[in-house]
């Protein structure tokens, strides 16, 4: 067996403990826990290698720098000698890097996060979700707080990912499977709150009121013995809700989600769409369509989804009251060439929140749907996420083609990682070569750029501010009471040092609308940043408010971090860097408060255990290159070196 042709040799299992075994079967055994440690380690550092030097202050930390070196070479011949016996020799080193080689072994839990990410149905997500077999390395502890934290922190996050993963899979299937997920769930962790709001919703759709009810008590018990805690104000207006209502049994709508189940999330009713051409082959066309899209949205879990509703019947009005939202449209024909109609209205209201224009031919009609669905999808997405902060997009969409690349890259945007602002930046610049003038792209690209750097996905160099902010300052200029362009291009000021600035155009998008939650919250971390912790605090609680638990809802808390750390008040600045690291694991600048945060309240083992974190991620990290550089600095001098003096206490390295 060779590894370097790029053929697996092995498979590596983290989940629910650790094993290596070979591709053609069974278990590889190795000497002690460390030569273990150190593969499982391996697998999940980027590029699957680390530094010599990483690896011995992991495994000895406790020993003096040559000591540990020198346990490190030992336990790195017996690991080779072990796995050479095997057929598997997949470590190598180069210079100071000690790595697996690539592409030599499966990794479970990497098969596990790709799967997730790309998982576009309930089937593809439900096969992912097998993998979690149990938790990240369960049961294995080798005795060295550095590798043990590092471990129960990432044991953590993917145990966070599963349950997410799972309560989406729980609302994508019916709602008896739906029970039996969120049974799974609650068996994993008894005291999630969202998953009893789930398996209540889930009963609701059954008709079981009585059941949900005592699914409330027991949630109710559970905070309060565990954690000291009543219930939150979400579970509590579900539990009142329920109360308040006498919900029928039987009676539901005819794709089988009932109006009860939508509790807690927007839905969206989708009408056949309207045969305007006269010819009866146009209503496959039209069903097609409708189907396409209803089930492109319901692969989304923000959403419950409801469709084949007649749009102009009686019954289209009761599908109003039962549905938040009402997509609807209509098919004309001019010789091979199709045009689509789509708009989507809030039933509430009785306004337009989106509408769109679609051009095909009737030749390319199943590319045609497709193409359709995909856009649909990205623009409800984001448009439903504008309603929620009451926001209306003021720059220009553009040409069908950009609009969809730059709503993908807004969707990539969204999910927050490294690897996806990347993804956002690219179609962001694939939109500007088709228009090189649409405000829109300049805007996301210049978004997606900086975003980059704060997540450590670009590096630092000044060419990707300028650029950045070059863009921003041309998307205000084409649109200047774009509120939404004011906060791109406040953020871009910020990478560039220039906070008054930067504060100048976050108030300015708050002037244009006081509803808008990325204003506040980009005002707080300024505020924050500035030493004006009462403002800091009072603009970051107020984008919470409004921002009610969206995709970006951990940055607003930084803000608050950013704020408490500044007004001394460590302990509650460790409380919210914690919940930021939570939610948002990949986020470093959350992890380097929790970082100072711990080190500034005495919790040491924390504070090196969140430093180790960081470094996990971003190893070029240090204290010459943190603050300014990857982050931005406090603009008083006193706050900006008692945090790198927390870091370097909590042992971020010098250099």
């Amino acid at each position: 067996m060779v590894s370097w042709d790029g053929v697996a040799v092995g498979n590596i299992s983290l989940f629910g403990g650790f094993q290596i075994e070979k591709e053609a079967g069974g278990p590889v055994w190795l000497t002690g826990k460390r030569g273990a440690a150190i593969i499982a380690y391996l697998a999940r550092c980027p590029g699957m290698a680390a530094p010599r030097e990483r690896l011995a202050d992991l495994l000895w930390g406790d020993s003096d720098s040559e000591h540990s070196r020198n346990s490190l070479r030992q336990t790195l011949s017996v690991l080779r000698r072990d796995l050479s016996r095997a057929g598997m020799d997949i470590i190598h080193s180069h210079q100071e890097l000690i790595g697996i080689r690539p592409n030599a072994v499966r990794v479970d839990v990497e098969d596990f996060e790709a799967g997730l990410s790309a998982a576009r149905s309930a089937s593809e997500l439900e096969t992912t979700l097998a993998l979690y077999t149990g938790p990240f390395l369960d049961g294995f502890y080798l005795g060295s707080n550095a590798f043990d934290d590092w471990a129960a922190l990432e044991r953590e996050r993917l145990l966070s990912r599963a349950l997410q993963s799972l309560e989406k899979l729980a609302r994508l299937v019916d709602a008896e499977s739906g029970l039996v997920v969120s049974d799974r769930i609650l068996a994993m962790e008894p005291t999630r709150e969202e998953s009893y709001r789930l398996k209540m919703e889930l009963l609701i759709a059954r008709g079981q009121r009585d059941k949900a009810l005592r699914t409330f008590e027991a949630c109710r018990s559970i905070l309060k013995k565990e954690f000291g805690v009543d219930v939150s104000p979400e579970t509590r207006a579900l539990w009142q809700s329920l109360s308040a209502a006498d919900i029928p049994s039987t009676k539901q709508p005819a794709n089988g989600v009932p109006a009860s189940q939508r509790l807690g999330r927007p839905s969206i009713s989708v009408a056949d769409f309207v045969n305007l051409t006269g010819e009866r082959g146009d209503d496959f066309f039209a069903k097609g369509l409708v189907h396409d899209i209803t089930t492109a949205l319901s692969e989304v879990a923000d959403y419950v989804v409801l469709s084949g509703l007649p749009p102009f019947e009686k019954n289209a009005e009761e599908s109003a009251v039962r549905a938040r939202y009402t997509l609807s449209g209509s098919i004309q024909r001019s010789g091979d060439e199709l045009r689509v109609n789509i708009q989507l209205v809030d039933a509430a209201g009785g306004h337009n929140v989106w509408a769109q224009k679609f051009d095909g031919h009737s030749e390319n009609a199943l590319e045609f749907q497709d193409r359709i669905a995909q856009s649909v999808v990205l623009a409800v997405s984001l448009e439903l996420q504008l309603t929620n902060w009451k926001v209306r997009d003021k720059s220009p969409p553009g040409a069908p083609e950009v609009r969809r690349l730059v709503n993908e890259a807004l969707m990539k945007y969204f999910e927050m990682t490294r690897d996806s602002l990347l993804v956002s930046k690219e179609l962001a610049e694939k939109a500007l070569l088709i228009a090189p003038e649409n405000a829109r792209a300049k805007r996301t690209l210049s978004i997606a750029t900086t975003m980059g750097l704060a997540f450590g996905a670009l590096p630092a160099k000044q060419e990707h501010v300028d650029n950045a902010l070059r863009l921003a300052e041309d998307s205000v200029r084409a649109v200047p009471d774009d509120e939404i362009a004011r906060c791109i291009l406040s953020f871009a000021y910020l990478h560039d040092g220039r906070i008054d600035e930067a504060i100048v155009e976050c108030r300015h998008a708050v002037s244009l609308n006081p509803s808008y939650p990325s204003g506040h919250g980009d005002l707080g971390e300024l505020y924050g940043l500035r030493g004006q912790v009462s403002e800091a605090l009072r603009e970051a609680n107020e984008a919470i408010r409004l921002g009610a638990h969206d995709v970006i809802d951990f940055w607003r808390h930084h803000g608050l971090a950013v704020a408490h750390f500044a007004g001394g008040d460590d302990r509650r600045a460790l409380e919210v860097a914690r919940k930021v690291v939570r939610t948002k694991p990949g986020f470093v600048r959350g992890a380097l408060y929790w970082a100072a945060a711990a080190s500034a309240t005495g919790n040491n083992e924390e504070a090196s255990r969140a430093v180790h974190h960081c470094l996990s991620q971003l190893p070029h990290l240090n204290l010459g290159n943190v603050c300014p550089g990857f982050m931005p600095r406090y603009v008083r001098d006193d706050h900006h070196f008692r945090f790198l003096e927390m870091l370097a206490k909590a042992g971020l390295p010098s250099s």
